[in-house]
């Protein structure tokens, strides 16, 4: 699947989908359907009345039939033995993300609840592997072993249990950050690196996976409604695009940050990345990335007493 908007095809019941996925070579059942419904993964079918009497069974608009095949046709192209729901699902709120007229807000507000309750669910090798990845990018090159090992076990346990302990994570990570003792009578001393927009503290990066994590939250529990998704998307589209446009330059640059700006290459590196940014743009939204920020700043402020 390329992104681009799907190509038309006439209607379908359920019944329809599933011989679609067996003329595939793949597969299904009624049920499938259903819990592909279920997961936002397509829309609900919509009635179809004939008589006064009685209806049809009800239908999937031709977009989301050949949304249907799309999607099983990039997992069977997919090398890995099963692939992960959350992968197809991301699929979803990356085109929901670009175009208006395949997936539509209501069964994006479904895979977005079906997405955040995939987030964290990973093995302890990958999460392992992730909080690695933090604590390269973050660690000073005088941090010690110790140093390195006690900000990447608080890491991991953030991602085992969803919750952010600001105290314990300001503290590793600051040691992690500015590996230095303070002197006497003084406060420590403490970095900032330089990054394209400004210096960027630690205190912002706790910021952004406090938020984060809280966006995450709500999006479970679909406490976050139609309308106030499609806004932020509203406002998301342009930021986007005009982050965008100066990629390129950021990624040519220097500085411990340049690679972060290199531009995936296939469409699941691109859905990975752009519903990240969004759930980014949604915290901001909401006000959740200022409160973390006076949150985290609150806790620098009381550890350097």
């Amino acid at each position: 699947m390329n992104g681009d908007q799907v190509t038309a095809r006439v209607e379908g019941t359920s019944a329809d989908l599933v011989a679609d996925a067996l003329a595939l070579g793949v597969k299904a059942t009624a049920r499938m359907v259903t819990s592909w419904v279920e997961e936002g993964l397509l829309a609900n079918p919509e009635p179809r009345k004939t008589s006064a009497h009685g209806s049809d069974p009800r239908v999937f608009p031709p977009e989301q039939r050949e949304l249907f095949t799309k999607l099983l046709e990039a997992r069977e192209r997919s090398p890995l033995g099963r692939v992960p729901q959350r992968s197809l699902v991301r699929v979803v709120l990356y085109l929901w993300l670009i175009d208006d007229t395949v997936v539509l807000t209501p069964q994006a507000r479904r895979a977005w609840r079906t997405h955040a309750r995939a987030t964290g669910r990973v093995t302890a090798a990958k999460r392992s592997e992730t909080a690695r990845a933090v604590v390269d990018q973050l660690a000073h090159p005088l941090a010690s072993l110790k140093q390195r090992r006690a900000a990447q076990l608080v890491l991991e346990e953030g991602e085992r249990t969803g919750r952010i302990d600001l105290e314990r994570l300001t503290s590793v990570l600051t040691e992690l950050y500015s590996p230095w003792p303070a002197l006497p009578g003084s406060p420590r001393i403490e970095r900032a690196q330089p990054g394209p927009f400004g210096p960027v503290t630690v205190q912002h990066h706790i910021a952004m996976w406090k938020a984060k994590q809280q966006t995450i939250t709500r999006l479970r529990h679909e406490e976050i409604d139609e309308s106030a998704l499609d806004r932020v998307r509203a406002v998301h589209r342009p930021m986007w695009a005009d982050y965008e446009a100066r990629r390129p330059i950021l990624a040519a640059g220097t500085g411990a940050f340049a690679a972060t700006f290199a531009e995936p290459t296939t469409l699941e590196g691109r859905a990975i990345e752009a519903v990240d940014a969004f759930v980014g743009t949604l915290a901001g939204e909401l006000g959740l990335i200022e409160a973390a920020s006076h949150a985290a700043e609150a806790v620098r402020i009381r550890q350097t007493r």
